[in-house]
């Protein structure tokens, strides 16, 4: 599944899955949970999602559901609003001692029955391949109805200090390229009208099929930062690529949730361009600690993700595969009844 319209966030920190047998116990009340809730509730989730444990803006459309024993929490779902109509189900977690008895099923139960009423369109979860029982969790979402997983994305973390030594040739790669024609330019440095116009010209060209529906940049550039994100066009302002970058505060990471250049300018390079251009701002504005992280779709001929891996898979900080499940819920409910 491309990018979804507006920033993303990290998927799905843990899993259920067969623990020890439990003595038999009452079934858990099943709740949305409070932002006064997040204290008790903050052990169930990764520490870089407690942020949506106390989130009370409307706008993220962040959901909680827990599962208590009396006054013990035994499981999390967090979710949050992904644009279009879809929600992303972000993190589950079922405690040890009631895994295997229904519990992460009834909080999906009643996820999909409040998006039901809210009238979302769908459900999705992306998770890597190394998380913590993601064979229990695939057998999940099996159960409840779920698309088969598929590995949608390869995703590629660097310290930002390092692409000297993977990249050690950008500046010169960049100056032949702007030589040739490219011209690499900030959001900032586009100024209000630039941007009207990179936006404009943005949706003619995946009207014309130029760029796939999901390069909308729309929604990104509302959000990206200006310093950092950049434009690829010609010496006469023909767009013909982009690439946005975004600062995960929560995380302390600056993601590239979005980027495409057409098909007749990557043979001349300008992909990695546009990424020489991107990563020269980011050294400047965050310093060289800083982490970049890029999740492109797999698969695009042509595309970034094939670019990053081919030139700087073997120097990444870390490296694994996103797989991404779908929930349409105009179908019926197969959790419930």
């Amino acid at each position: 599944m491309p990018a979804s319209s507006s920033p993303a966030f990290p998927s799905l920190s843990a899993a259920p899955g067969a623990g020890q047998p439990a003595a038999p116990l009452a079934h858990p009340l099943i709740r949305e949970a409070l932002p006064a809730d997040a204290a008790v509730l903050a052990p169930l989730t990764a520490a870089s999602l407690r942020w949506m444990l106390a989130d009370d803006q409307a706008g993220r459309g962040v959901i909680r559901i827990a599962a208590f024993d009396g006054d013990t929490p035994v499981g999390l779902l967090l979710s949050c609003a992904a644009g279009a109509g879809l929600q992303e189900l972000t993190s589950i977690m079922v405690t040890p001692g009631w895994r295997g008895r229904g519990v992460a099923t009834m909080m999906l139960s009643r996820l999909t029955a409040r998006l039901r009423r809210d009238g979302a369109r769908g459900l999705f979860a992306r998770w890597s391949s190394r998380l913590p029982r993601a064979a229990e969790f695939a057998r999940l979402l099996a159960a409840s109805g779920w698309s088969q997983p598929e590995v949608t994305r390869r995703r590629m973390t660097w310290r930002i200090g390092d692409w000297p030594d993977v990249f050690p040739n950008r500046d010169r790669v960049l100056a032949r390229l702007e030589r040739n024609g490219l011209v690499a330019r900030s959001l900032r440095e586009l100024g209000e009208d630039g941007i009207s116009e990179f936006k404009r010209q943005n949706l003619a060209l995946i009207a014309a099929g130029r760029a796939p529906d999901w390069a909308d940049m729309t929604g990104w550039v509302e959000v990206a930062d200006p310093d950092v994100t950049v434009v690829l066009s010609d010496h006469e302002g023909t767009v013909a690529g982009w690439m946005a970058c975004v600062l995960q505060a929560p995380l302390g990471r600056w993601y590239i949730p979005q980027g495409w250049v057409v098909a007749e300018k990557v043979p001349q390079g300008w992909l990695v361009g546009g990424i020489a251009s991107l990563c020269q701002r980011l050294v400047a504005k965050a310093g060289p600690d800083a982490m970049l992280i890029a999740q492109p779709p797999a698969g695009v001929p042509g595309g970034m993700e094939r670019m990053l891996y081919r030139h700087f898979g073997t120097r990444t900080a870390s490296t694994d595969f996103l797989f991404e499940s779908e929930y349409a819920l105009a179908e019926p409910d197969r959790t419930e009844g």
